[in-house]
Parts: C-alpha cells; structure tokens; sequence
C-alpha cells in the first residue's frame, strides 16, 4: 500500500510541475526588443488557447499537393484551376513575438504568408495625442518576421487613432509607411481591425472612400469624417477582406468558425476542390499552449 501510495503521489507531483513548466515564461534571449518582448510575453502568453502541434497539423495540411498557400497579396494575384489556392493571414493584435514563432513554424513546412502589423497594440508603442512613441527594437521583429519569407502587412485602426487620441488619421498612416519604408519593408496592403471603437461605429476599413458608405460617424456626440483618402493615395494595393475568395476560415477570438471547432476546419479543407479559393486568419495571440 506505501509503495502504491508513494507512485501515486509521484505522478501527482509530476503533473503539478510540468502544468508549472507549461506556463511558465521561457528565458527571453538578448535582443533588440527583449524588454518589451518580456513585458508582453509575462502579460499575453497564458491567453494561448491553441497548441502549437495543431499548427504544425495544420501546415502539415497546406503544404500537401492539392494546396497553394501563399501570401495575402500574392493570393490575391494568383489564380489556378487545378489547386486549391490558399491565402494565409496573420492579424498579431496582441502578441507580435508568438508571431514570430509561428513564422518559423511555416518556414520549417515552406509555407509563407502575411503578418499584420498593430499600431495601437502594446508591443508596438505608446500613443498619445502627439503620435506613437515605438517601442525599442521592435523594427528588428518585423524584419525577422519579413526574412523568414513574410509579408508584412498594417492591420489597420485608424479610428481609435482619430477617435481615442485626436490624431489625424491619415496623416499617422503616412507615417507609418514611411516608417516601414526606412527599414526595408515593403507594404502591399491592409487589413481591419476590430477595434473595440470599430465594434460599434463601422467597421475601420470604411475610412477609406474606397469603402465608406457615408461621410462621417458619430461617437459619444461628436462627428469623425470618413472616406477622405483612397487606398491607393497611401500605395495601399488591397484590403484584406475585399480580395477574391469563397472560403473563409477563423479563429478571431480564439474559436474557430466552425461547429466542430478544429477538426472541422481540417474537414472543410478536405473537402475543398480545385478552383477553391480560401483566405484563413489565424491569430498568433491565441497560439503556443503546450498542454
């Protein structure tokens, strides 16, 4: 009985500390972002809902024959009746470094595909009613994101800019592609963000006129203009939920859009055919749960 007593309560340590080790920060190596990294890795982490091997179960999927996976703008481009062409997008709102993770995922099954960068998420910067203070050495995270064979995209929230910090909105987007430009990253396109101001005004790609169904919105009693600038005033070549596609798979809010949760999403890619074109949005923030 003592000895069976003692196995058992073996495993039962056992089990505790590896629970401990799966949530436990990992050592942030030094780098030209680690101290914004470690503040948002301590913060975000433990919000991952998804395990890292369904990804790779996931990739495993696309990289088969009957699949074309390829970057937003490049999907958008690329038209093929005899595959299933597939444009994989990647909106980072919250955890820009899971994302780098998940880029490394996809190099290491030759799958590429498209990050979208945040302006007003934490790992970006401070915004306040002057502009955006960026974070450290972040620059060099997009860049590595970019290397691995990415495109690197805005995910665009220009209403909380206008709305939240009284900033002209155009005029921050400008900046922004300047900024890009100066370290080396080209951008083809945008996608909108849900922003918690967007959830009940419009949505954010509707400041542009390309989208906008009127002139101006309305929050907490006061009008915000819309549709002033195209998108291609800005070079922008797309957005995101206007390209061409009739399937469209999401795990926005850490769920997936499907009754069957995941194993539905890998049936729906079974049985997809030829000439199928599907966009799937996969958020790094709710990935990189070991258990």
């Amino acid at each position: 009985m003592r000895k069976s007593y003692t196995l058992f309560a073996g495993l039962i340590l056992l089990a505790l500390t590896g629970c401990e080790k799966d949530n436990t920060i990992p050592d942030i190596p030094s780098t030209p972002y680690s101290e914004t990294e470690r503040k948002i890795r301590q913060e975000y982490d433990n919000w991952a809902v998804f395990r890292w091997s369904d990804y790779n179960l996931l990739m495993e999927k696309l990289s088969g024959g009957k699949f074309t996976v390829l970057p937003i703008n490049e999907m958008r481009q690329h038209y093929d009746p005899t595959r299933v062409v597939v444009g994989l997008r990647h909106d980072m709102d919250f955890n820009a470094f899971r994302g780098l993770e998940m880029a490394d995922i996809e190099k290491s099954f030759g799958i590429r595909s498209t990050y979208y960068v945040l302006a007003t998420a934490e790992y970006y910067g401070q915004l306040n009613h002057n502009g955006v203070i960026r974070n450290t050495g972040m620059d060099s995270l997009y860049k590595r994101i970019s290397n691995r064979g990415a495109e690197i995209g805005i995910h665009n929230d220009l209403l909380t800019v206008m709305i939240s910090y009284g900033l002209d909105p155009f005029l921050f987007n400008a900046r922004e592609l300047e900024f890009f430009n100066s370290i080396g990253i080209t951008i083809h396109g945008t996608a909108s963000h849900g922003s918690p101001i967007a959830r009940v005004t419009v949505p954010n790609y509707q400041i542009f006129s390309d989208f906008a169904i009127k002139d101006s919105v309305e929050y907490n009693g006061r009008k915000y203009p819309l549709g002033i600038k195209t998108l291609a005033d800005f070079g922008y070549e797309y957005e995101a939920y206007f390209i061409d596609y009739n399937i469209y798979i999401s795990d926005s809010g850490g769920k997936w859009n499907d009754p069957e949760d995941f194993t539905g999403i890998l049936k729906r890619l079974d049985n997809s055919v030829p000439g199928d074109r599907i966009q799937i949005l996969v958020h790094p923030d709710w990935w990189g749960r070991a258990w």
